[in-house]
């Protein structure tokens, strides 16, 4: 069996030659440039992160019969074109929610900070999964007010989108959709500012789902965003208008990349059935190497907003965007994402 790694999967390599049971596998590393047709034709597996476009440009005329992605996010994957192909895939929902909760709260005391928020703000949360709802538990522990709301979900504790819109500050968690009942592309337009009560938005989910040139236009609001349409060369225009801008790393904390790589290699072992004694001694080695804490009643605001600066960084992607002509380039915008020191999640 050959398999076909990006080599900077987190952690990848130490972690497989401490696994059992997978010795007689070829592995072969690469960097997501290196990852194209050609390579792929004798390759019967491939690990990708979301630099890798997975498609039948990619694929087509391949070996590979199954993909995994080190990642909380699908965008960059055609499902249709898979599952038609009869090629399985499996990626790793919620490995970076804590992180993300981490860059929100951070967001939420600078905020505070810059008295936009204040303790009777109320923040908003559109979407109810692993980040969303991982978010309002937090919120709750802080004593931060917060409102949720989730069309696909029927909790008690649910909002609707009328109220959630009221709130002045908002933060998105939702999947970037755009032929189902609650498609979330464009879903904060100029209809939604004009309609609603918001003066401030954080985005970490995608890009799109704002509608970057009516953002653009409406004068009165703050725009906190991590993502951005078109990445890797978001329009520089968008960056500057935004009061926070960052490159795509809400996610990037330690944690957030080695569960990625957990999850992916926990989902290989079980598809090319591993023994179970293999299997049982793997997943305890694996188990093993995040650093996750417990979230508990002595968390403070301040203690996100000191293990990470989000300002310093907003500054230096600005800095990047004010060189730039219309768009930043795809080589400063990965440069600059690599640039990211590394911080550990503290719930």
């Amino acid at each position: 069996m050959k398999v076909v790694v990006d080599k900077d999967i987190k952690n990848f390599i130490d972690l497989v030659n401490e696994l059992d049971g997978l010795q007689d596998i070829k592995f072969t590393y690469v960097t997501s440039e290196e990852i194209d047709k050609h390579l792929l034709v004798d390759a019967d597996v491939l690990f990708i992160r979301s630099t890798t476009k997975i498609d039948k440009k990619l694929l087509e005329n391949s070996s590979v019969k199954l993909i995994g992605s080190a990642t909380a996010g699908i965008d960059h994957i055609d499902i249709d074109y898979l599952e038609s192909s009869q090629i399985r895939w499996f990626y790793s929902p919620g490995c970076n929610s804590s992180s993300v909760v981490h860059y929100v709260l951070s967001s939420i005391g600078y905020l505070k900070k810059i008295n936009v928020m204040n303790e009777e703000s109320t923040l908003g949360i559109i979407g109810c999964g692993n980040v969303g709802s991982k978010l309002r538990l937090i919120l709750n522990k802080l004593k931060i007010k917060n409102m949720i709301c989730d069309p696909y979900k029927d909790f008690d504790y649910l909002s609707s989108m009328e109220e959630v819109s009221q709130c002045e500050v908002i933060s998105l968690h939702t999947p970037l959709t755009f032929s189902d009942k609650y498609s979330t592309h464009n879903m904060i337009d100029k209809y939604f500012l004009a309609t609603s009560k918001v003066k401030t938005i954080i985005n970490t989910s995608r890009g799109s789902i704002v509608n970057e040139k009516d953002l653009i236009e409406a004068n009165n609001i703050n725009y906190i965003s991590d993502v951005w349409k078109n990445e890797p060369c978001p329009d520089t225009d968008s960056v500057n208008k935004a009061m926070i801008a960052t490159p795509h790393i809400a996610g990037h904390s330690y944690e957030g990349k080695i569960n990625g790589t957990i999850n992916l290699l926990s989902s290989f072992m079980e598809v090319i059935n591993v023994s179970k004694k293999n299997l049982t001694n793997n997943n305890k080695l694996l188990s093993g190497m995040t650093q996750n804490k417990p979230t508990n009643n002595k968390l403070k605001l301040n203690n996100f907003i000191d293990s990470y600066d989000i300002f310093s960084e907003s500054k230096i992607f600005k800095e990047l965007s004010n060189k730039s002509d219309k768009f930043i380039s795809a080589a400063d915008f990965i440069n600059i994402r690599g640039m990211h020191k590394t911080r550990n999640d503290i719930c």
